[in-house]
């Protein structure tokens, strides 16, 4: 059972490194034109992208260690295959689902400025929503896959996660009216927010 709880715990601790990362990239895209409110574009940036980096790490651990458990019999193909395990498939396959969602948006992450040439920065900006999608996945697994959603400190960490989330949505829609762009040539532009 200790495995399974370090498994659980590495789940919680991605799960809340994906809000940390979320939030953080909604609240990047807003602020004012002052030298100090770039700056602090630029802090927030490089944290989003430093939570993004740590939510992979951890998640490749709790996959990792999920299929080297030997409690629950856990192959690599239940792994990858969504809704194909035979303990819990469905919230598994969500698992599954979040996964590719979040290996999808960190490898467009990483290969920005490629993606941005080849599908505009506006299909960028698409691929990488798919963030959203793998976040709420990932909510929806923890809540279905974990039998300890009644206990306190459960809830309140996916509570702590949808907050998170929550401030950085407001933030980004109720900050400055000038949104900083990155061009594809690695520039920076402003334009005022719809």
């Amino acid at each position: 059972m200790t495995m399974y709880a370090l498994i659980r715990a590495l789940g919680l601790v991605a799960y809340l490194a994906f809000s940390l990362s979320l939030a953080l990239g909604l609240a990047s895209r807003s602020g004012g034109l002052s030298p100090q409110a770039l700056d602090r574009r630029v802090i927030r940036q490089l944290l989003h992208r430093s939570a993004a980096v740590v939510g992979v790490i951890v998640l490749a651990m709790h996959i990792g260690l999920t299929v080297v458990d030997t409690y629950v019999s856990t192959s690599v193909s239940a792994v990858l295959v969504p809704f194909t395990a035979s303990y819990k498939g469905g919230s598994l396959g969500i698992g599954t689902l979040a996964l590719y969602a979040f290996v999808l948006a960190a490898l467009s992450g990483w290969l920005r400025l490629v993606t941005a040439r080849l599908a505009s920065e506006r299909g960028w900006r698409w691929l990488h929503r798919v963030a959203y999608l793998g976040w709420g996945l990932c909510l929806l697994h923890g809540v279905l896959a974990g039998p300890d959603l009644a206990r306190p400190w459960a809830l309140s960490t996916y509570g702590v996660g949808v907050a998170a989330v929550a401030v950085g949505y407001l933030v980004h829609r109720l900050g400055s009216r000038h949104t900083l762009r990155r061009g594809v040539d690695g520039s920076f532009r402003f334009r005022e927010a719809r």
